[in-house]
């Protein structure tokens, strides 16, 4: 059985904005996969939402947990369409970053300069 967190009421908004925001989620998170628990994320009662609240709820899970974990462990319910493409782009860059956060770190820094 999977536990059903209501994101709008553990943020106190129907916004989900901020990096705050994002780590009571993944507090949660990460307290029930731990204990080999599922959580379920229902987006219902969430009106706006934007990627810095994403990376932190969900983008971080990847540098604690493997993807096979996640994906086991973490469903979402009621996400909206409008940030499906969001959301993809928050895993995607998180496995990468995860996958090798050495080598990325070094290319940003040699990038940036």
């Amino acid at each position: 059985m999977s536990k059903i967190i209501d994101v709008a009421e553990v943020i106190g908004s129907p916004s989900a904005l901020t990096q705050e925001q994002g780590e009571k989620i993944y507090s949660i998170i990460t307290d029930s996969m731990s204990r080999e628990e599922g959580v379920t994320l229902d987006f219902e009662n969430v009106e706006s939402m934007i990627s810095p609240f994403l990376n932190t709820a969900i983008g971080q899970l990847y540098g604690s947990f493997s993807p096979e974990i996640i994906s086991s462990y973490l469903h979402v319910e009621n996400f909206p369409d409008a940030k499906q493409s969001t959301l993809k782009i928050v895993i995607d860059n998180a496995k990468k970053y995860y996958s090798n956060k050495e080598r990325y770190t070094t290319t940003v820094k040699d990038v940036i300069g």
